[in-house]
């Protein structure tokens, strides 16, 4: 998440427009937003020309209008009355660059890799376009990704392992963030409807994209992007995170994102420490050059599952050269990466006995519903290059299709399937996104079948994560069945703003999600409580 205020001041047309309008636009976004005051100026519109004052405010209050008018994919709903002010001039800012001239992205931007250290103001510029304007609902141009995920639900073939006695279950789960309105009071009845069916399993994983340092105050992610944001939980969030302790609760959580240096390597510290103390293993960052290759490796009903952890970004910031080792930094969004770290720790994860090997891998691109051809690229190398079996993907904070790859085991040499789930989604958080409000929550059966390791069975959920609002706050928050609000979408009958959201994340799933790719594995429960797919 970046400056937007800082890249729009910086784009090109405002900065070479010397009107009254532009100018006072500009410095009002950047007081607004908690930046920096420009050097002698004033966030005080100026009174000498009455007509362009006039003029400015009927623009942009018709422009706040559209904000608010039911559109196909208009991709924020702002909470608070801040909050809808500063994303209406945002939008205000983005209609009048494309009057000028601006670019209507239909596509995903050609190598936008999404790294604040090396985005160009073209870069930036995309970022905030397609988060607060208008979102991208198309793939790569010309590369025909609609199609492809489209036919891919039809790859994976179900195993009977019935009464397999050598069968673990997986649950996964999305990226955990410090939203301001994850806390145990307005999370109580978070986890009614799905707690059960996401904890139950033998094993339980999601990415922990915070840090969690006890000794600092919490750091929340702004209702509005508009600044740096240096991310740090507390306990309390974490309680929700885990479900209150009703549950088991995690077994690993991934610690490598973009946000794990986020207070420094003593946050990196910290937050090993507090999983430590909740009996929780932790996979990305680590204290020490040899804690980094003793990543974990869970034996469960005869199964031993590795588990290994890369982030494409650390946002600004940067480990030291000499600890390169406290989190596991890879430029994964770039085109040909280098891998040598991950084929390393595969190498040593066979060594030490794994038959499944699990990825998390934070990359790719926010907010669009398919990865970039450059994004595809990478995971097909690092599959193949390490013989990955399941690549669970972080970052983009909606959900992703699945895609199904034959590869040819570095190692063994025998061919076999990896599973790439490109994202999952934000989980515990609360975006002003739409796209981020419906998380997908994944349960994988991985069996021995003739002797070899591998997915037996897919299981896949959507949850909607409704929140009831009292006077512009997030009154309480609750994940509600996909499936199940379709049927019975009188459960928000009395929330008109939320009606309109689902009906555009229907509209979503189905276009992007769920058709040939996701519906093969989707539960859809029945009247009597039973489940089937």
């Amino acid at each position: 998440m970046l400056l937007l205020n800082q890249y729009l001041i910086n784009e090109k047309v405002l900065v070479s427009t010397r009107t009254f309008f532009f100018r006072d636009v500009a410095q009002l976004v950047e007081y607004s937003s908690g930046g920096r005051e420009v050097a002698g100026s004033s966030p005080v519109i100026p009174t000498q020309n009455l007509i362009d004052r006039w003029g400015f405010f009927i623009f942009y209050f018709y422009n706040m209008s559209q904000l608010f008018l039911p559109t196909k994919y208009n991709p924020v709903r702002p909470i608070t009355l801040k909050g809808k002010f500063l994303v209406g001039l945002v939008r205000f800012l983005f209609r009048i660059r494309k009057l000028l001239g601006g670019k209507d992205w239909l596509h995903p931007l050609k190598g936008h890799h999404e790294d604040p250290r090396k985005m160009t103001h073209r870069q930036q510029l995309y970022f905030g376009y397609k988060y607060y304007f208008r979102a991208i609902l198309k793939g790569d141009k010309g590369a025909g990704l609609e199609q492809y995920f489209q036919s891919q639900g039809a790859k994976f073939q179900k195993i009977d392992n019935a009464g397999n006695s050598q069968k673990v279950t997986l649950s996964a789960g999305g990226d955990l963030m410090p939203y301001f309105c994850i806390t145990s009071e307005q999370c109580k009845r978070l986890w009614e409807n799905c707690g059960d069916y996401f904890f139950d399993a033998d094993l339980v994983v999601g990415n922990l994209e915070t840090p969690l340092n006890p000794k600092k105050a919490a750091s929340y992610v702004p209702e509005v992007m508009l600044s740096n944001m240096y991310f740090n939980a507390n306990e309390d969030m974490f309680d929700v995170f885990s479900g209150f302790g009703k549950f088991k609760g995690y077994d690993v959580l991934s610690t490598a994102n973009n946000h794990s240096l986020d207070q420094g390597e003593e946050g990196v510290m910290e937050t090993i420490a507090y999983l430590e103390k909740k009996d929780i293993r932790h996979v990305g960052t680590a204290r020490t050059e040899a804690e980094r290759d003793a990543f974990p490796i869970i034996e469960k009903n005869g199964i031993q599952i590795a588990f290994l952890s890369y982030t494409f970004s650390l946002n600004a910031l940067v480990c030291p050269e000499e600890k390169s080792y406290l989190v596991n930094h890879l430029l994964l969004n770039e085109e040909n990466p280098d891998l040598s770290l991950i084929v390393h720790q595969a190498k040593i994860a066979r060594a030490r006995g794994a038959e499944f090997i699990v990825a998390f891998l934070h990359l790719g691109c926010a907010y669009q519903p398919y990865p970039s051809q450059t994004i595809i690229d990478n995971m097909h190398q690092i599959c193949r290059q390490a013989g990955i079996d399941l690549v669970l993907g972080g970052h983009p904070h909606n959900a992703q299709p699945i895609e199904f790859l034959d590869i040819k085991d570095p190692f063994s040499g025998r061919p076999k399937q990896s599973t790439i789930v490109y994202s999952q989604g934000d989980f515990v958080a609360y975006d002003i996104h739409k796209w981020c409000k419906l998380p997908l929550l994944m349960k994988f059966d991985i069996a021995r079948v003739n002797g070899e390791v591998m997915l037996s069975d897919i299981n896949a959920k959507l949850f909607y994560n409704y929140a009831k609002m009292n006077n512009g706050k997030v009154e309480s928050m609750q994940f509600i069945d996909y499936t199940q609000l379709k049927i019975n979408i009188a459960l928000l009958s009395d929330d008109s703003a939320a009606l309109r959201e689902f009906e555009e994340l229907v509209s979503f799933a189905e276009t992007f999600l769920l058709k040939g790719n996701l519906e093969p594995f989707l539960i859809k429960e029945e009247g009597d409580g039973k489940s089937n797919k």
